[in-house]
């Protein structure tokens, strides 16, 4: 389920207008102020923070507490390979609720987080095109910055493979995005690869064109561990021979349990010092492995669910009342889920593109790039967040000359 194209931009980026016949992209940017803004991104500093803290706790787990967090077996090395360029992960998204006073973590998509043409490039040209200033102004030249210096030197002739499935053309916009600003800065050779032409031949990683030396994933490690090669290409880069951006670390701050562990320390008292405590007081919410008899509503998660699947609102007699879309296959169903508390998201009255209007809840994301805030941005839709939410651009009014 992913979107597919029916226009292209007005500069040199194509983009999805529409997800499966129906708008997605909203033609009217919500403004914002500069302090939301920075609010935001204030929350994501206190955020990443506590990510930071935890990341070397997580690649010390023993396999049973792997095994919590979701981590299927044939991963359990290669989550433990630190990359001390690239840190825990080099591109993570968050996505917040907004309480009424705070923004609070829902979760942090460190795996492969998607958005990012809409955040770094689509935001920015319907801002200006509707008189507003983009808050994202620079962020992309940052991320070009992030991916050049986590890539670092690399030997005469190496070769670097942006890599996602062919099928959908998010993946594929996506991952050409991120081929071309690597392209523009490191001199090697820089090439978009369908998964489905990646090969491990002698321990080496190949496309059709020869070995990469660099495999920068817009493909999910977990669905690599599934995969008939994943075993040979962790193997390979176990051994050195390939390298993953993001770093395979990053499935471990995927992890919606990493939530419940910190949530879980902060409540006992333990690893954080009084700042990070009031950190975690400012923009976590409650999140546990087991649901809590205390009368409160909790949102059920599957730890490494995406995209709303197997999501579910679960008042606090135990009802269902307001669920993602159901799973497909069992994958989902087999992973681990957590209990988070539920907050109402702010409800905003917005026109589609075909000029319906509609009623839906935002949720407010921003990136964090080689551990810095960056993009902002937000997706309108239902009480679970899914592929049918709406994405709505984002601009900071222009003051006028007479009021600066």
């Amino acid at each position: 389920m992913r979107r597919e194209p029916t226009a292209e931009a007005a500069e040199p980026i194509a983009f999805w207008e529409r997800y499966e016949g129906h708008p997605y992209a909203l033609p009217d940017p919500v403004v914002l102020d500069a302090a939301q803004v920075a609010s935001i991104r204030a929350a994501v500093r206190d955020a990443w923070s506590i990510y930071a803290r935890v990341a070397h706790l997580l690649q010390a787990l023993p396999n049973d507490g792997l095994d919590a967090l979701g981590i299927p077996a044939i991963a359990h090395e290669i989550v433990r390979l630190r990359d001390a360029t690239a840190g825990p992960t080099l591109i993570g998204r968050f996505d917040f609720l907004f309480d009424g006073v705070s923004f609070r973590v829902v979760e942090l998509n460190a795996e492969t987080p998607f958005f990012i043409v809409e955040s770094f490039a689509e935001n920015g040209r319907r801002a200006r095109a509707a008189g507003l200033h983009d808050p994202n102004e620079g962020e992309c030249d940052h991320l070009r910055d992030a991916l050049d210096a986590a890539l670092g030197p690399l030997r005469s002739g190496a070769r670097v493979g942006v890599t996602a499935l062919n099928v959908y053309r998010e993946d594929v916009g996506t991952a050409t995005y991120l081929r071309d600003l690597i392209a523009s800065r490191v001199e090697a050779e820089v090439a978009f690869v369908p998964v489905h032409e990646l090969t491990v031949e002698d321990g080496v990683v190949r496309d059709t064109q020869g070995p990469l030396d660099v495999l920068y994933r817009c493909y999910p490690l977990e669905h690599f561990a599934a995969d008939r090669g994943g075993r040979a290409l962790f193997d390979a880069v176990g051994r050195g021979a390939c390298r993953l951006l993001n770093p395979p670390s990053a499935l471990l701050l995927q992890s919606k349990a990493t939530e419940a562990l910190i949530w879980g320390l902060y409540e006992r008292g333990e690893l954080f010092d009084e700042a990070e405590r009031a950190a975690i007081a400012r923009v976590f919410l409650p999140t546990y492995l087991d649901r809590p008899d205390d009368g409160e509503t909790y949102v059920r998660k599957p730890v490494l669910g995406r995209e709303g699947i197997g999501v579910g609102v679960v008042a606090p007699d135990g009802t269902e009342i307001a669920h993602g879309e159901r799973p497909r296959s069992d994958a989902y169903a087999r992973q681990p889920v957590v209990y988070q508390r539920y907050v109402r998201a702010p409800r905003r009255r917005v026109r589609r593109a075909d000029d319906v209007l509609i009623d839906g809840e935002e949720l407010t994301t921003c990136f964090v790039v080689a551990g810095h805030p960056s993009a902002v941005g937000m997706r309108i839709g239902g009480t679970v967040t899914d592929a049918w939410s709406y994405f709505a651009p984002v601009g900071i009014a222009r003051m006028p000359p007479s009021a600066r």
